[in-house]
């Protein structure tokens, strides 16, 4: 566990579409407004933030409420610990995928020093050099997944705890939605899992299959929903099978978390109790309860 005196480093996902989200009556102001609010109650607790995804483009506006919460814990007494020299001390650490870092100008990173940390994250085995060279669209939106992958594996290992709420089904830059992508890293890597699914979108597929111990897999999240037919043309045979390995892989990774949450088991570190309130609740206020708890629940265990 990455614990230091500023406590756990927790990962926050979110986002999605105003079309999905308001399947469930959500829309993106309430997504926001759950960012703004859990932001703020972890980071008065003494714990640090991490992103990723869409949201390490610098002119995304959960990016910006993030950034600007993180402005006003400043001035809250739990801030002092912050050291400008050492970056673990800093609030934020955002994972931003190639090409999303790009968007992300030196002077920027500069007026964020003691705020948000960058951890530029490159496909694998690709330089530098060779991405500045890729032109062809499918080629490039091909390695954009790749990143994307990468991103979210590397910092399931580096958190000690993720909570997912909302997100996009269809249409990701990924091989699969980011949050299911997201969720099944942070499960191989035995870390805590909180799905607040009473936001709808992804998490609330995810939520969905979890609650009911023999309900089917959602078919919306599906390697169909975030195909791209300029980039998917240029996967060999074995490639193919090997993204429907991983999906494969994801549905059981799932399919074992659902059997552990209604074993009632602490799973991970967290009461199975905890994960199973957590996944239909509407309120913000409980949902954040419930996140405060579940941090406090690992604390205890350090």
């Amino acid at each position: 566990m990455a614990k230091t005196d500023l406590g756990l480093l927790v990962a926050i996902s979110a986002g999605g579409s105003d079309s999905e989200l308001a399947e469930h009556g959500i829309g993106m102001e309430h997504v926001e407004e759950l960012m703004v609010r859990l932001s703020m109650r972890l980071l008065s607790e003494g714990h640090r933030l991490a992103f990723g995804g869409t949201m390490g483009v610098a002119d995304k506006d959960l990016t910006r409420y993030l950034i600007d919460t993180a402005h006003r814990w400043g001035d809250e007494d739990s801030a002092h610990k912050v050291d400008i020299t050492k970056p673990i001390t800093w609030p934020l650490v955002n994972y931003s995928a190639w090409p999303n870092y790009k968007n992300i100008t030196e002077e920027q990173k500069a007026k964020l020093v003691g705020i948000c940390y960058f951890v530029d994250i490159r496909p694998p085995s690709c330089s530098e050099s060779e991405l500045n060279s890729v032109h062809q669209p499918g080629r490039a939106k091909r390695l954009e997944a790749d990143a994307l992958s990468a991103m979210r594996a590397h910092s399931a290992e580096q958190v000690d705890l993720r909570i997912v709420w909302a997100g996009k089904i269809a249409g990701s830059s990924g091989w699969m939605a980011g949050i299911l992508e997201e969720v099944v890293f942070s499960l191989e890597q035995k870390k805590p899992v909180l799905v607040l699914g009473g936001f709808g979108g992804c998490s609330r597929l995810i939520a969905d299959f979890l609650m009911e111990k023999d309900a089917d897999w959602p078919e919306r999240l599906s390697l169909k929903a975030c195909a791209s037919p300029d980039r998917d043309v240029t996967l060999t045979v074995e490639e193919r099978d090997q993204l429907q390995h991983r999906m494969t892989h994801a549905k059981e990774m799932l399919t074992r978390f659902r059997s552990a949450i209604h074993s009632k088991k602490s799973v991970n570190g967290i009461s199975s109790h905890l994960i199973q309130e957590a996944l239909h609740e509407e309120s913000a206020r409980v949902a954040i309860n419930l996140v405060a708890m579940a941090a406090q629940e690992m604390l205890r265990k350090v």
